[in-house]
């Protein structure tokens, strides 16, 4: 699938989206403050933005069940049309996870998804949802989409717009399926969960 390159944004935009970032990196994130409080009124988020911020910080709070699979690198993948654009770039850009630095990587089907931690799945993929998902079956990367019913076919966490801002729900059936573990502190303020973590969850 051809990917339409991203719009260039302009250095302050750039600058702004470290200081988002950092917002998410704080306890105003696991208390589940949203990300306009975190930027300035000249530079106003949009969804993507948010969304882009918080696939970010989904890699601060989940781990290989039994412990961290060896990579080189932390690897946030997105597959069908990408929303995001350079903001994610811009995001990813000098971070590291578990002292790994991450890349973002367009993929253009769902078997390209090796070396994968995190998955965003399009929703223009929904046609392809339950298929993408059962290529993924017997993965361990953390799938996330904002297609509707995302969780009812499998998937992990789903993006969902409640009042005008950007809030998601889990599914922990679908991650334990992964041999995934996510933190307490992240289910805390998800709007919704489906299942129960196992014992060994992140403190």
């Amino acid at each position: 699938m051809k990917q339409t390159p991203p719009t260039e944004r302009s250095p302050r935009r750039r600058l702004n989206c470290a200081r988002v970032i950092r917002g998410f990196a704080t306890p105003l994130f696991v208390a589940g403050v949203v990300i306009t409080t975190s930027i300035g009124q000249t530079s106003k988020p949009n969804e993507y933005d948010v969304k882009a911020a918080y696939l970010l910080n989904f890699g601060k709070f989940v781990r290989k069940a039994g412990g961290q699979t060896r990579r080189t690198s932390f690897d946030i993948c997105l597959l069908g049309h990408d929303p995001m654009g350079q903001t994610i770039d811009d995001l990813a850009a000098n971070q590291a996870i578990d002292n790994q630095p991450v890349h973002v990587r367009r993929i253009p089907d769902a078997t390209q998804t090796k070396g994968c931690t995190i998955l965003f799945i399009s929703a223009d993929e929904n046609d392809h949802l339950r298929e993408d998902l059962a290529i993924l079956s017997s993965s361990d990367v953390l799938t996330v989409s904002d297609a509707s019913d995302f969780l009812d076919r499998g998937g992990m966490i789903q993006f969902l717009l409640i009042q005008n801002q950007v809030r998601f729900a889990v599914n922990l059936n679908a991650v334990n399926r992964a041999h995934l573990v996510l933190s307490s502190e992240l289910l805390r303020v998800a709007s919704s969960v489906i299942g129960k973590p196992p014992a060994d969850d992140l403190p």
